[in-house]
């Protein structure tokens, strides 16, 4: 970790920064905190994660920690960029200009466009580890403070403890995904789970990361404690299960790859779903990231296991798609939109043809369904599609019966695949459910080494240029941030950046 950030970190200890929130007395006097003092604390972090904007501008009801604000990392500023990455966007016109307000049609993305065009983002990456680390050592703070308290009591420590080390564990594995090379075990991430230390951590083997970061989840799943489901969020048996599987699948081609990674993805994608059914009609697909204006989580949604309703400025306010109750602005990729079937649900959903133009509605509000800043973490789509492919993986027999079953929920009248390719037909299909959806697609490029040649423009001359990621690519990765891990710690950068 970042040694200026968890010097920040000690010193809220010893100046009592976060007292202006949490209503504690400073750590500089001989205090000793109370299990309900600590469960304060995550709760306060809790809030802020389900209840923040997407972004430091627009923050509603925020909660500041070493004078950072405190959210969900993954906002869907950062999901935007992640976006940019794949190859689902139509790049050569992304820098729509035509509203009066120039931040609309991707011009309040002109930094981020400039870097990702080419792959070669670092405004991005810097600003996501930042936010990924404020949150990791506000949980450091909390998980220390509860080891001191001396009324301790079972049922509420595991409560507290369940739900930080999982939600710690969790953002850490994604951040792995994300800044570790895919085939390069030394070049795991740094991190630290001790408050107290200040000195930036080494980088870890990523074989040694995930047996860290796993048994700190397995740790969880023996607790004897039954959460409590109108607090926990990440301290859920199923959640957990599903983080689980997308550990696995992604673990299971990488450098630090062990034997049963796909049979362990296959199982607790199997234990997550529990044979729950997908989303098979219009409605229910839009159900999924248009929600009711307000504040919230459903845990579990009818179709998905955890879904983040985040309070959004002005409603839905998805600056690059425009707004609905003016015009669409971005178009899919020429090569994505011709993957949906004519009456594919999701073809429906996601798109819309104007004009004979087809633009992206993914994120827009319609007559019937009001949206907000919607975060879907886990859905039951992606545990089936895990369980198919791990079940493709291992030559075991099922996977063209889940593939089939996914399919016709999604298309209807489907009658069956009947190629030879289940495996890519499986990762055709995430491709389709997952777009602009969080950093489901980018992730996916990534494990299967995916090759992309694409046009976007030049932003300074207005030229067209052709664009190429090779499938052992280093852009792959994302750089380490200068600014706040390299400047503070001692370690390598990814191999071929700067």
């Amino acid at each position: 970790m970042k040694r200026n950030i968890f010097l920040l970190f000690v010193m809220v200890f010893f100046c009592g920064a976060c007292a202006d929130f949490l209503d504690m007395p400073p750590k500089n006097t001989k205090v000793v905190y109370t299990i309900s003092d600590v469960r304060d604390a995550m709760s306060t972090l809790l809030f802020a994660t389900t209840s923040s904007s997407y972004c430091k501008g627009y923050v509603s009801n925020g909660v500041r920690f070493n004078d950072e604000y405190v959210q969900y990392p993954f906002t869907r500023r950062n999901n935007v960029s992640s976006i940019l990455y794949t190859n689902d966007l139509d790049m050569v016109n992304f820098l729509f200009d035509d509203f009066a307000n120039p931040a609309r049609g991707g011009q309040n993305f002109v930094k981020e466009y400039g870097e990702i065009k080419n792959w070669e983002g670092y405004l991005f990456p810097s600003e996501l580890w930042k936010e990924v680390f404020v949150s990791i050592g506000y949980i450091n703070m909390v998980l220390k403070d509860l080891e001191n308290v001396p009324d301790y009591n079972k049922t509420d420590g595991e409560r507290i403890s369940g739900e930080a080390r999982v939600m710690r564990a969790y953002y850490l594995l994604r951040l792995n995904q994300l800044f570790a090379p895919y085939d390069k075990n030394e070049y795991g991430i740094p991190f630290n789970f001790d408050a107290d230390v200040v000195q930036g951590g080494k980088r870890w083997k990523q074989t040694d990361l995930y047996a860290k970061l796993i048994g700190e989840i397995m740790d969880v799943l023996a607790y004897e404690t039954v959460p409590d489901e109108a607090w926990n969020i990440f301290f859920n048996k199923r959640i957990i299960y599903a983080i689980l599987a997308q550990t696995y699948q992604f673990k299971a081609e990488s450098c630090a790859a062990e034997d049963d990674d796909w049979s362990k993805a296959e199982y607790y994608a199997k234990e997550a779903r529990k044979n729950e059914r997908v989303e098979n009609t219009v409605d229910e697909q839009f159900e999924l990231t248009t929600v009711p204006f307000g504040k919230g989580t459903t845990k579990p949604h009818k179709f998905a296991l955890l879904r983040f309703a985040i309070y959004a400025y002005g409603g839905n306010d998805y600056a690059p798609w425009g707004r609905p109750e003016q015009l669409l602005v971005q178009c899919p990729s020429e090569e994505l939109y011709g993957l949906y079937d004519a009456n594919d649900i999701r073809r429906e959903v996601y798109f819309k043809e104007i004009d004979g133009k087809i633009y992206v509605t993914r994120w827009q509000a319609t007559d019937d369904h009001s949206a907000n800043d919607v975060h879907v973490l886990f859905r039951y789509s992606d545990l089936m599609l895990i369980e198919a492919e791990a079940l493709a993986r291992q030559g075991k027999d099922g996977a063209l019966e889940l593939l089939n079953e996914f399919k016709r929920s999604k298309i209807p009248g489907y009658t069956g695949y009947t190629g030879n390719d289940v495996i890519g037909e499986i990762l055709k299909e995430r491709r389709k459910e997952f777009a602009y959806e969080e950093q489901m697609n980018w992730l996916d490029m990534k494990r299967t080494g995916v090759k992309v040649t694409r046009q976007a423009k030049d932003e300074a001359t207005n030229e067209v240029k052709t664009y190429t990621l090779e499938s052992d690519d280093y852009r792959y990765t994302f750089p380490l941030p200068a600014d706040y891990e390299l400047m503070y710690n001692n370690i390598p950068q990814n191999p071929g950046w700067k």
